[in-house]
């Protein structure tokens, strides 16, 4: 039996290589994660100073760990780029509003957050609030008053801003393309010449394409490469243990034959 489990302990550790490298890349990316929530939470509370002093030690440990270099792609350190200088460039400025300064640190966040998670990302949890926004949208746009209308596109345009760095890292390229189209076409002068009745057709439109975002960011599955593991880890195991067996069983059925012509 110990060698039966020493083989399958072999088994596993070839399936299963030491990942060294990859815990201590998500380890940096936590302690990130960490610095962007403890600087949102100090913008929040209105300690703007403090939540500078914590977005430059962000920087610092940024460039400490070399995370420029473990990003995916160029968009994710784009997003990242701009948004932390948005945040940091407007955290104490005292001629903007405050909530103004605390939606930049909160979509420095999402971006941050979006890289790092693997599932259900943060800005998945704006849903309420932008289809909020959204839902004022279609209702002005029904009663054909231009200026309530403008008042809450900019409202929802405002709220989709916070989400919109985020998304595009997430979500494929020709998704995030069709939205930015629809978010250009509400602010038009086209979409204002529109009948009632065409409007509501395209806001409809929009509405399912933004579930469909949120949906599909929701969507808790596992990752297929893992599953492939999995399955190979098993067969592998299988395969070893029916070797064993069979060499087992082999082994008896020569002592048996020994024993009778003995």
């Amino acid at each position: 039996m110990k060698r039966i489990w020493l083989l399958v302990f072999i088994a596993f550790i070839y399936a299963f290589p030491p990942h060294a490298n990859a815990a201590e890349k998500n380890d940096d990316w936590k302690k990130l994660d960490e610095i962007s929530d403890q600087a949102l939470q100090l913008a929040k509370n209105g300690r703007f100073a403090e939540a500078k002093e914590v977005l430059t030690y962000f920087r610092n440990q940024f460039f400490q760990i070399n995370a420029r270099d473990r990003l995916q792609s160029a968009d994710e350190l784009r997003a990242i780029t701009v948004t932390h200088e948005n945040a940091l460039k407007t955290i104490t400025a005292s001629s903007l509003p405050e909530e103004e300064r605390i939606d930049k640190v909160t979509q420095f966040r999402l971006v941050v957050d979006a890289i790092h998670s693997q599932h259900q990302p943060l800005w998945s949890e704006m849903e309420t609030t932008i289809m909020g926004a959204f839902d004022q949208l279609e209702k002005t746009a029904g009663q054909g008053k231009k200026e309530a209308f403008a008042a809450s596109l900019r409202e929802f345009l405002n709220r989709y801003e916070l989400v919109e760095p985020s998304v595009k890292i997430d979500v494929p390229p020709e998704v995030a393309k069709k939205i930015d189209e629809e978010m250009e076409m509400l602010q038009t002068p086209a979409f204002q010449q529109l009948s009632q009745e065409e409007q509501r057709r395209h806001l409809k439109n929009i509405r399912a394409d933004l579930q469909s975002l949120f949906e599909g960011a929701k969507k808790d599955e596992a990752d297929p490469s893992l599953i492939w593991v999995m399955i190979s880890t098993g067969g592998i195991i299988v395969l070893t243990l029916s070797y064993v067996g069979w060499r087992k069983y082999r082994g008896e059925k020569e002592k048996n034959r020994t024993r009778q012509n003995e």
